[in-house]
């Protein structure tokens, strides 16, 4: 099936199933983690290690996700499938190039212009809004209902954390929430859909005896 012969409803059902295995919520938690360390350091941009863990995501939908689930289940083919892992990690890579840009570059002048809002960090006001919008459209475009709850976590962690603790703390936060959540969807994934050739393996050692 050609990625044109999709319903809306198709699609929403195969993306929820291709990324039930929590590898997206693992690896974006894991480039945040990364990223509030650039924070906390004081970095003038986000460092390589920020951005290695998005290079994960073809390893690992390629040797645990698609054998697993197998391109019948996904209703695609190896090229669409190919394609989605594509377009998991260069969505990823937008959403770390927006947030790092507005907050360590700052090219509009939000830290300045929205400066006189209290006596609290402003980037924890720019981290709430655009961090949960683009945590919602990834909810709406994938979709995925869980990144709605992400948009709501990072915004309210964001808003409270405001007047009483650091940048990061929200960053840290999320980030911690999505690995958590990623590893529990992972594990379940993993007792859902065995390894196939685990499984050959097994029933020729049965075999043989």
């Amino acid at each position: 099936m050609s990625s044109s012969d999709f319903s809306k409803k198709d699609r929403a059902e195969v993306m929820q199933l291709y990324h039930s295995d929590g590898g997206l919520d693992l690896i974006a938690g894991a480039v945040l983690l990364n990223f509030g360390l650039d924070i906390l350091n004081q970095t003038s941009a986000t460092s390589l290690f920020t951005w290695i863990p998005i290079l994960l995501i073809s390893s690992l939908k390629n040797r645990f996700t698609l054998p697993r689930l197998g391109l019948k289940a996904l209703k695609a083919n190896e090229k669409i499938a190919h394609s989605w892992t594509i377009q998991t990690a260069v969505g990823l890579a937008i959403w770390l190039l927006i947030i790092s840009t507005m907050i360590m570059l700052d090219p509009f002048d939000m830290q300045v212009k929205l400066g006189t809002i209290g006596q609290g960090d402003v980037r924890n006001l720019i981290i709430g809004v655009v961090g949960g919008l683009l945590f919602a459209a990834a909810g709406w475009l994938i979709p995925l209902r869980r990144f709605y709850i992400y948009s709501g976590v990072l915004a309210l962690s964001s808003l409270i954390s405001y007047f009483l603790v650091p940048v990061q703390v929200p960053v840290f936060l999320i980030a911690v929430v999505m690995i958590a959540v990623g590893i529990k969807l992972t594990i379940a994934f993993g007792k859902k859909y065995p390894d196939p050739d685990k499984d050959n393996k097994d029933s020729s050692k049965g075999n043989k005896k």
